[in-house]
């Protein structure tokens, strides 16, 4: 009986798993793994509320494999450099005969991936590799001319028409037959691994497990998405999906989040815009794809990389902090430090006020969300910074700018996001809570910046590029 290896990476879940369903239609046995690489974590920026939020969805995901007669093993290497031959000895000393895995499309995560390929064809192990996190395949939506779209809203014009009315889910394997497997020298237990310390505070915001996702998205298409097109942006309103940090670490699968909105949903504006962040997700990894520099800090409007970016390295950590005298972006720092998210609206906000009215380089703020966001991307978080740097895909020039006070005053107009998370404010009016006057000023901390001048040295900047 041949022996099938399933490796998990970013798809920690049973249900519309390509991996390993194909891994499981062959009626062999079935054995899985994941490897953990904490000094290539450290590398890519990883926040240790999301690798934790990886060890405690593996604890469960092994739990429903081995309900399935699949036992996952768990292995530690420093980096993607020393995978290939880990994958190498595994085969070798399980007599494995087929690896199964769902595609990466980071460049590190790609040269990672052909190693493990030419490995395994050197020992005649055969590898199958699935696309899984997108709802259309890389390269399969372009414009007329076969190019990649450049600007989202014709992508996503393009990626309704190609998905239509159903996309193919595919459904949780069948239980497989036992096989017992030798302890390798190389395994370590979940636990032994090197995982980061997190606060239990955190860990309460985003339990952990494929049930939990479910229930989240079944919960959303059923009370909250017909209003999402009115209630997304204010940030007080418990009005998003929170299932960003369960699709970033593939605890659930775009395909199942595209695949509810259809099926619970009476279709309105609600649903088709909530689909559209899910279009979003596609089209910066599409460009990833496509345009490879941007995994390698480097922008996607070439003449950008010209930008005298300040390296204020005050002002960069008074923003980290929360202490940049403007309530909303200070409040929305504080939710980020505090929770591991942030409200996607806020995102925009502050990454516009760091690389506009402070004119800090973008990749130090797309830094600091990696190191500290549950739902970390490199695609969505690198094409969020550069839309809103004006160094990324965007019809608008550079010099759209957001205010945060007027953001404030429309997006949280009773100051109840900022009373939250700065209760030193929570006395002020309604009126003063977006800007303090300065008498009032004793309570926090004076704005570092004018945004007037923040402003057009941002525009000059751009102009003399």
């Amino acid at each position: 009986m041949q022996r099938n290896l399933v490796w998990f990476r970013n798809d920690l879940r049973l249900s519309d798993n390509p991996a390993l369903y194909h891994a499981c239609q062959q009626n062999q046995a079935v054995i899985a793994i994941y490897i953990a690489t904490p000094e290539q974590w450290q590398q890519h920026d990883d926040a240790p509320v999301k690798i934790d939020f990886w060890r405690r969805n593996l604890h469960v995901m092994q739990t429903d494999l081995a309900k399935l007669n699949i036992t996952l093993h768990y292995f530690q290497v420093d980096d993607y450099q020393k995978i290939p031959k880990l994958i190498e000895t595994i085969c070798k000393q399980w007599q494995i005969s087929n690896l199964f895995f769902n595609h990466d499309y980071p460049v590190n995560e790609q040269q990672r991936d052909d190693a493990v390929i030419k490995a395994c064809h050197d020992q005649d192990v055969r590898c199958y590799s699935y696309h899984d996190q997108l709802l259309l395949t890389p390269k399969s939506v372009t414009t007329k001319a076969g190019e990649p779209f450049k600007v989202f809203t014709p992508f996503s014009k393009q990626a309704r028409q190609q998905i239509g009315t159903a996309l193919q889910l595919y459904p949780r394997p069948e239980k497989q037959q036992l096989i017992l497997t030798k302890t390798l020298d190389e395994e370590c237990g979940l636990d032994l691994i090197d995982w980061p310390t997190i606060s239990t505070k955190l860990k309460q915001f985003w339990p952990a497990g494929e049930s939990e996702a479910q229930a989240r998205l079944i919960k959303f298409s059923q009370n909250k998405i017909a209003d999402y097109q009115h209630n997304r942006d204010i940030p007080s309103l418990r009005a998003t999906s929170k299932l960003s940090a369960y699709l970033a670490s593939g605890v659930i699968s775009a395909r199942q989040c595209w695949q509810a909105s259809v099926q619970y949903c009476e279709q309105n504006d609600g649903v088709r815009t909530w689909q559209n962040e899910l279009l979003w997700r596609d089209f910066y990894k599409q460009v990833l794809i496509d345009y490879p520099q941007v995994s390698k800090h480097k922008p996607w409007k070439a003449d950008t990389d010209a930008i005298p970016w300040r390296h204020d390295m005050t002002e960069l950590q008074a923003w980290q902090q929360g202490q940049t005298g403007f309530p909303l972006v200070d409040a929305a720092m504080r939710q980020l430090l505090e929770v591991g998210w942030m409200h996607n609206r806020l995102r925009m906000v502050t990454a516009m006020f760091l690389t506009k009215h402070l004119l800090i380089d973008w990749r130090l703020g797309e830094q600091w969300f990696m190191q500290h966001l549950i739902d970390g991307e490199l695609a969505a978080n690198n094409g969020g910074w550069q839309w809103s740097a004006s160094t990324g895909t965007d019809a608008v020039p550079y010099f759209r700018i957001f205010n945060p006070i007027t953001q404030s005053q429309r997006f949280d107009p009773k100051g109840d996001f900022i009373r939250h998370y700065l209760p030193e404010l929570s006395s002020l009016s309604d009126k003063d809570i977006h800007q303090p006057r300065a008498e009032q000023r004793s309570l926090y901390c004076q704005p570092i910046v004018d945004l007037k001048f923040g402003r057009e040295r941002a525009l000059a900047a751009f102009k003399q590029r």
